[in-house]
């Protein structure tokens, strides 16, 4: 009889022990952007130690290198799982054609996108898909960097998986997604996204659709302006001597006609961008102007998220240089082309980590522009209450306005959201604070004994989806602690009902189709237990028609098909045409 052997387990690296995290290098960009002499540009990123398993396999995300098409597994590299091997590699052909680097490189972004979230929300992220057979989240994301041979790459919800495609692009050779760094973080974001807001991948305003597009470009853009190495090269076009910039070339006006943005928009390998898409080049060209959102051809998801996109990009660019103006730029002299690159970085973090914590601060279905931009707003003010400095907030409230975006808090000046105005009518008898912060049940008893003063549609079904404790800590040492619970309802009705509570139907649409009305809200709770903010829309909403037609123009009440597994989908209409500019994928 044979006696069965445990498989062997990779050594535990020591020196998890010591420090929180560990570097590996990836590539800045993809394989096209190469740095001085023709050398692969690389850079590293940080991620949290931990135990390692061949794959890479860590605590959140699975690395498995399975083929569909070809039906073939690569072996993940068997030993030295805690060295980084590829940190002073700068063949750019050594690099391509390393399996072994492809999944340390989906690996090593998708975790520093991962940590990115969780540094800005002070809290853990779940991914959005329960175990099988559970509730719940899952704890693995898995990843396939060779998944298949096609141009795509997009997040499952269903297989719990990002799946990254290869291809032999317009050169002969063969291109690989998993090897971008935008496109890796763009579908992470998308993963991280759904853990949090799940209710966004159903039907609703155009808006929300955009939203999922549009934030996954950004935090993809921005985690690339986060690497100095990319920022410095791009700028290198534009310095009059070999590591100086003259202050005419760095005004808002010079940077945003021929700045970072586009040299990034122009570098993007021609051959990737078949997956990548136009998105970036559109969002940096688009000028702004409020006739985008009303225009057809904007109504289309990720068209409409380029103006996201574009408000964000500029934002940044005005934050930048306000950045500079302190190290020379009023003085009228060169700076130097590395503390101008440190000072985009910079920039390009701070934003990045605004817009992950606005997240918290949006309502928990039927998004809007609108919604997002009083979120940042309210964010970045919690955190960092004096905004003279660098002018954040205004720098974004004057982007979205150049493209008709107002915040949706009217009341505010600043644009942030109001405390709940009958926040002294809640009760907390028989609440415990306690489990308020942990337990769904006590926060559905919060909600049952304040239904009123919150405003919460007795007739609708309503459901606490989410409690999540968090502690944030701003680089000026204020520490923040909240926790934020998100509920929704819904309410089925018959279209012909929609007329008793003030909600238009869709011309053309039946009035015997039975269909759903969602509504909901989050509650961010302070550190003693009282309410600091009530952020949401209800299911008798003057907003429900808005999206009642959004759906019906989409065909939404045509088809039974399931709306959160559509992404591989519509990548691929994308590709084959429907959209204009095929090319984006998610």
């Amino acid at each position: 009889m044979k006696t069965l052997r445990r498989p062997q387990r990779a050594p535990f690296d020591p020196v998890t022990q010591d420090v929180p995290t560990r570097t590996w290098t990836v590539l800045a960009q993809d394989p096209s952007v190469l740095g001085p002499g023709g050398r692969a540009l690389t850079t590293t990123v940080s991620v949290p130690a931990e135990r390692l398993e061949a794959g890479p396999k860590g605590h959140r995300i699975n690395v498995i290198d399975f083929d569909a098409t070809r039906n073939v597994y690569y072996k993940p590299r068997p030993k030295d799982l805690y060295s980084d091997r590829y940190e002073n590699v700068r063949d750019i052909q050594k690099l391509v054609s390393d399996p072994y680097f492809h999944q340390q490189n989906v690996y090593a972004t998708a975790m520093s996108v991962l940590a990115d979230f969780q540094t800005a929300l002070g809290r853990s992220v779940p991914w959005g898909f329960a175990p099988a057979g559970g509730t719940g989240s899952a704890h693995h994301l898995k990843i396939a960097p060779h998944a298949f041979a096609d141009p795509n790459a997009y997040y499952a919800r269903e297989s719990e998986s990002l799946s990254f495609g290869y291809f032999t692009g317009q050169s002969g050779k063969t291109a690989f997604t998993c090897l971008s760094h935008d496109i890796v973080a763009h579908e992470t974001s998308h993963a991280l996204l759904d853990g949090m807001r799940s209710f966004y991948l159903r039907p609703s305003h155009v808006d929300q659709s955009a939203f999922h597009e549009g934030f996954a470009d950004v935090v993809a853009l921005l985690s690339i302006l986060k690497s100095t190495e990319l920022v410095e090269l791009a700028l290198a076009d534009i310095s009059d001597r070999a590591n100086l910039i003259a202050s005419r070339d760095l005004s808002y006006e010079s940077l945003r006609q021929k700045s970072i943005l586009f040299k990034l928009a122009k570098q993007f390998n021609r051959e990737l961008s078949f997956v990548r898409g136009d998105a970036l080049r559109h969002s940096v060209a688009l000028k702004p102007s409020p006739k985008w959102l009303s225009q057809q051809e904007y109504q289309e998801p990720h068209r409409r998220g380029e103006i996201l996109v574009a408000a964000i990009s500029q934002a940044f660019l005005r934050v930048w240089c306000k950045r500079l103006e302190p190290i020379g730029t009023e003085r009228g002299i060169a700076l130097n082309r590395a503390v101008v690159a440190e000072e985009a970085a910079r920039a390009a973090e701070h934003l990045l980590h605004i817009m992950i914590r606005a997240l918290d601060y949006v309502p928990p279905v039927d998004l809007v522009f609108g919604d997002y931009l009083s979120a940042l707003l309210t964010a970045d003010m919690q955190l960092y209450p004096d905004d003279s400095k660098f002018h954040y907030r205004r720098q974004l409230r004057d982007a979205f306005a150049t493209f008709g975006i107002t915040p949706s808090s009217p009341k505010r000046k600043d644009g942030a959201w109001d405390p709940p105005e009958d926040a002294e009518k809640l009760i907390f008898d028989g609440v415990h604070f306690e489990p308020l912060r942990s337990d769904l049940n006590e926060v559905f008893r919060f909600l049952w004994e304040n239904r009123d003063a919150l405003g919460i549609d007795p007739d609708a079904f309503t459901r606490v989806t989410s409690v999540r404790p968090c502690t944030r800590v701003s680089t000026d040492g204020l520490v923040l602690r909240e926790t934020v619970v998100e509920y929704v309802q819904t309410l089925r009705v018959f279209a012909h009902e929609l007329r008793l509570f003030g909600i238009r139907k869709p011309e053309g649409l039946s009035g015997q189709t039975f269909l759903p009305l969602y509504g909901g809200g989050t509650l961010v709770f302070n550190e003693y237990g009282h309410v600091k903010f009530h952020i949401g829309t209800g299911v008798r909403s003057k907003r429900q028609s808005a999206r009642l037609q959004s759906l019906y123009d989409s065909g939404a009440f045509n088809r039974d098909a399931d709306q959160t597994s559509h992404f591989a989908d519509l990548h691929r209409r994308r590709m084959l045409g429907g959209a204009g500019h095929p090319e984006e994928q998610w």
